[in-house]
């Protein structure tokens, strides 16, 4: 399994790193593939907004996506 990851950042400007958790790995657009899964390095659970915004489930703090 290889493990993919991003950076968001939220409003204070602190970076944090997203892992894309990938259950089976087939990949997101294999048939039956249950919906990309999400998680910060500690293992707290984050949900896709939309393609730019995360949220922090525990926190419901939005972060944004930082493309270098």
């Amino acid at each position: 399994m290889d493990t993919k990851f991003f950076m968001t950042q939220d409003s204070t400007g602190e970076r944090q790193r997203v892992r894309i958790l990938d259950a089976d790995g087939s990949g997101p657009d294999a048939p039956g593939h249950s919906p990309q899964r999400y998680a910060l390095e500690d293992g707290s659970p984050v949900l896709r907004v939309d393609n730019e915004t995360f949220q922090v489930v525990g926190t419901g703090a939005y972060v944004t996506l930082v493309r270098e």
